[in-house]
């Protein structure tokens, strides 16, 4: 059986390839970092030590911020989190319809959503369709 390589994670902040994943904890939070191996140094005591640099990625939750946004049903999540823009769009969809059911939506509002809606609902379809193109290897970013 042959060895997979292994997929490259690309870090999001500074878009190098990521050498490993560190995770601190502090408190009650649990932090993220994207460590970059940049190789060896001989320090001024004439010791070698490894060089690497740390791109902060978030907390593992945003739990105060996600507070104030929990009339939405939205938890705000590190950049670690993969899926995060599919549970945000997840969450509000129900927020909307739990507000329309709730009846705590003004019929101003939900003309102003229904029309936000409409207006996107073209642009989700053609990103719908680049996604699938991106999935099954076809059109990349920046090609018509």
């Amino acid at each position: 059986m042959e060895a997979q390589p292994r997929e490259v994670m690309i870090c999001p902040r500074c878009g190098q390839p990521i050498s490993y994943i560190e995770r601190q904890r502090r408190g009650n939070q649990v932090y993220y970092y994207a460590v970059h191996y940049l190789g060896y140094e001989r320090g001024p005591d004439d010791r070698i030590h490894k060089k690497v640099k740390r791109c902060y990625l978030g907390p593992e939750a945003y739990i105060e911020v996600s507070k104030l946004h929990a009339d939405l049903g939205l938890t705000l999540k590190g950049l670690i989190e993969e899926g995060r823009e599919r549970d945000y769009m997840e969450a509000l969809v129900r927020s909307v319809r739990d507000r329309i059911r709730g009846g705590r939506l003004t019929a101003e509002g939900a003309r102003e959503l229904a029309a936000v809606l409409s207006r996107f609902s073209e642009e989700l379809k053609e990103l719908a369709r680049e996604l699938n193109e991106y999935a099954s290897g076809g059109c990349r970013p920046g090609c018509p």
